[in-house]
């Protein structure tokens, strides 16, 4: 042996059995931590290419900017590409079809179709006055082909034009039955003046690669003088890129943060008990180097080297299994939930995630052998002679019996008598408890962005084509009568001025029956919901434009409405009117209305696309009818996935803390088997050493769950503020079903952790356990 550094691999193949823990603590910590960022890269990845796809690859919009705006912009150097854009019968208000169907027409230059959209899937632009470039949906209704002539039908006339090409479906809603038409920007500028429609255009305006988007918006914002009403940003895109200033992004931002600190500190936590626990249970092996001529330097150097040893086989293995982790979970989600993940890649290598594995995992075993390096080298080669290495120093009295039994004392006060160890325990504890709160608020979250997932959401659906109560209760009874169709519900609606708040505007004024009302108890968060159902009040819609609360008046021509209740979420999209739900009685009573403006239809789990068209069928040519079971079906996997990924990853945690306890327990009975041999020498039975060894783990546990419920309870209300008030206006509550699981978890971890150790330790002789080494 040429130095103490060659007892390195020597105890590693000697240890090898009492190495596995800590080499499994390594991997593991090692593997999250390459999935986790792996898995973030491949999101951000598909993420990005899906916000492209969806909402352009634009960083912002000018909304009707001046001719010198839009020249001042655009010849920026860093501006990649730009476009002009406009629309005719975007609301579907007025007469304008082809082939017979509701066509919404859009104009713009071709880099709307090329550079900040990519729609232009066959043929070219429009270049000529005469050219016109139709969606994708209207080749497929009325089978036509690049070079066909279509004839547009306006409320001024008929325009005849030859088709171009197709795409451009980012014109038209993906579940209307209506298509898109787009023009050239001087045609389309010519038909507008044509129908007397004024211009409002748009410029879509792209940066190029590495360019500090917010800063050229902050100088856009002071040079040009635009405002967040004529300068609108791409959330979506900015906010992949880091460049959003949207206060719900940055929140979200800030949660990334936590939850990833909280992991890397439960890895720390993990490694640093567990390099804590061997270096206890081999304080004599370091004391007999001490008698031998090792020092204190060399104790530490021997200590930090043996972990950075266990990092040549961990790391490796950490971060090949967090590769194919990531491999599978992206099968999963692409294969296991469809059209939503469809882009993400199938194989895809992060180096950003096998990096942050390599040094996470090096770091944090560097870190946490700091202090059982301190701890090895305090030992003094006397203390390693006389065996006396329970405690580093002599406790100046003996342990009080006072109102518990001896046993009970001893186990408690065997859990407080080393800080370093007490705190990386219950640390583990705390975090698990940490974790499992602030995970599970990301299950909360998922169930509420997902409006599929909520009881009310149809799986297809009949409009009016003005918004208005057209659609008969007879026509609703009708299809309710189809076997595959489970139920029916109608609203009627209408746009009526109002004034509240002191000021004048509008409401949108909408109806519900009893079984949608029985829904909305389940989102009501301020009123009486009894009181609406009577007629004698209404509720409204939280939202951040709606500041309208219980006890607040709405005067409308005839009468006054009483908000009764406040609901957290609703089946409408938000716009800038407050919107009102009231009875179907009250409704009739201010309008004279009786028919639906919606009808919304859910279908049984048999149902197929064939009985969709039957549905579809049915609207002809007085309904509009709108299909969303495929998009149903496809968000109700990806809430599936997302809870399974979450209940996984909170599974894992669970079971690390269980085996980081039981082993925790393990050697700290192992440091002190000498201990436990002289008391059972001196009469202590083998129940009594068991009841010790439970009250310690107890005592771990207790502690455990007293800070991580006093840090994680916080820790739960800022997450869920930011990530579920602040967007839906829910108020927390106490998770008190996610306290009790957590309580069983910690019972459960408290009776099983000592159950070996205690059986082990009262197995052996007598004689044994004094004299072991």
């Amino acid at each position: 042996m040429k130095s103490y550094l060659s007892l390195i691999p020597i105890s590693a193949r000697v240890r090898k059995r009492q190495n596995r823990m800590t080499l499994l603590c390594i991997v593991i910590s090692v593997l999250l931590v390459t999935t986790i960022f792996s898995m973030a890269d491949m999101g951000i990845r598909m993420e990005k290419e899906r916000v492209v796809a969806d909402h352009g690859y634009w960083h912002i919009m000018l909304k009707e900017p001046i001719r010198q705006q839009v020249e001042q912009v655009t010849q920026r150097e860093d501006v990649a590409a730009y476009s002009l854009y406009d629309g005719l019968n975007f609301d579907l208000s007025a007469d304008y079809t082809i082939g017979g169907k509701a066509c919404v027409i859009a104009g713009g230059e071709e880099a709307i179709l090329t550079r900040i959209y990519d729609n232009l899937t066959e043929g070219h632009y429009p270049a000529r006055e005469d050219e016109i470039l139709l969606s994708n949906r209207a080749k497929n209704l009325l089978s036509l082909e690049i070079g066909d002539t279509v004839t547009l039908n306006t409320p001024t006339g008929a325009f005849d034009y030859t088709i171009s090409g197709f795409g451009g479906d980012v014109t038209i809603s993906s579940d209307a039955d209506v298509v898109g038409a787009f023009l050239n920007w001087n045609s389309f500028r010519a038909l507008a003046k044509a129908e007397g429609s004024e211009l409002a255009p748009v410029c879509f305006v792209r940066f190029a690669e590495h360019t500090n988007v917010r800063r050229v918006i902050a100088e856009l914002r002071q040079t040009q003088g635009f405002t967040d009403e004529t300068l609108t940003e791409n959330t979506a895109l900015l906010g992949l890129t880091g460049f959003s200033s949207d206060s719900y992004v940055m929140g979200m931002y800030l949660v990334a943060a936590i939850l990833f600190a909280l992991v890397l500190a439960a890895g720390v936590f993990m490694i640093a008990g567990s390099l804590n626990s061997r270096t206890a249970e081999r304080t004599q092996f370091f004391g007999m180097l001490r008698c031998i001529g090792a020092s204190r330097a060399q104790i530490m150097h021997l200590v930090r080297l043996e972990a950075l040893y266990w990092c040549k086989t961990a790391v490796p293995l950490g971060v090949g299994a967090g590769i194919l982790c990531t491999w599978l979970l992206c099968a999963l989600l692409r294969f296991g939930v469809g059209a939503e993940f469809v882009q993400i890649p199938l194989f895809g290598v992060s180096a950003i995630g096998i990096a942050s594995g390599v040094v996470v995992g090096v770091l944090t075993v560097m870190l946490s052998s700091l202090a059982p390096a301190r701890r090895a080298a305090g030992v003094s080669p006397v203390a390693a002679v006389t065996g006396n290495l329970a405690e580093k120093g002599n406790i100046s009295r003996p342990v009080r019996k006072s109102s518990l039994n001896i046993e009970t004392a001893l186990g408690i006060h065997h859990a407080i008598s080393y800080p370093k160890n007490l705190v990386l325990m219950t640390g583990s504890f705390a975090l698990s408890i940490l974790l499992i709160l602030s995970f599970s608020v990301l299950i909360q979250w998922v169930q509420m962005a997902l409006n599929p997932l909520k009881p009310w959401a149809p799986d297809v659906f009949y409009a009016s084509p003005e918004n208005l109560c057209e659609i008969e209760r007879d026509f609703a009874a009708r299809v309710e009568g189809y076997p595959y169709v489970e139920r029916v519900f109608g609203r009627m609606y209408q746009s009526l001025p109002a004034e509240y708040e002191g000021k004048t505007g509008r409401i949108d004024l909408i109806s519900y029956e009893s079984r949608q009302f029985g829904w909305a108890e389940e989102d009501l968060i301020a009123g009486d919901m009894a009181a609406v159902i009577r007629g004698e009040g209404v509720l409204t819609v939280y939202d951040k434009s709606n500041a309208l609360k219980v006890g607040d008046t709405i005067r409308l021509e005839q009468t006054e409405l009483t908000v009764a209740g406040v609901l957290e979420d609703s089946p409408f999209d938000s716009s800038d009117q407050p919107t009102v739900i009231c009875s179907e009685e009250l409704f009739r009573q201010i309008t004279g209305q009786d028919a639906y403006a919606i009808l919304d239809v859910q279908l049984t789990r048999d149902a197929t696309e064939k009985n969709v068209q039957e549905l579809h069928a049915l609207a002809g040519e007085k309904y509009r009818f709108y299909d969303r079971l495929a998009q149903n079906k496809d968000t109700q996997n990806t809430c599936y996935m997302f809870c399974l990924f979450v209940y996984g990853f909170l599974a894992v945690i669970t079971l690390i803390t269980v085996i980081h306890t039981v082993n925790s327990i393990s050697m700290s009975v192992s440091a002190r088997t000498k201990q436990y041999g002289a008391m059972r020498a001196v009469g202590m039975e083998a129940a009594q050493i068991k009841k010790m060894i439970r009250t310690e783990a107890a005592a771990y546990t207790g502690l455990g769950l007293l800070a991580g419920c006093g840090l994680g309870l916080p820790l739960h209300w800022f997450l869920y503020s930011q990530m579920i008030t602040n967007y839906w206006g829910t108020g927390w509550q106490l998770p008190l079903g996610t306290l009790g699981g957590i309580l069983a978890f910690l019972v459960f971890t408290a009776l099983l952790a000592p159950l070996a150790p205690a059986k082990r330790i009262c197995s052996m002789a007598i004689s044994e356990t004094i004299n072991e080494l």
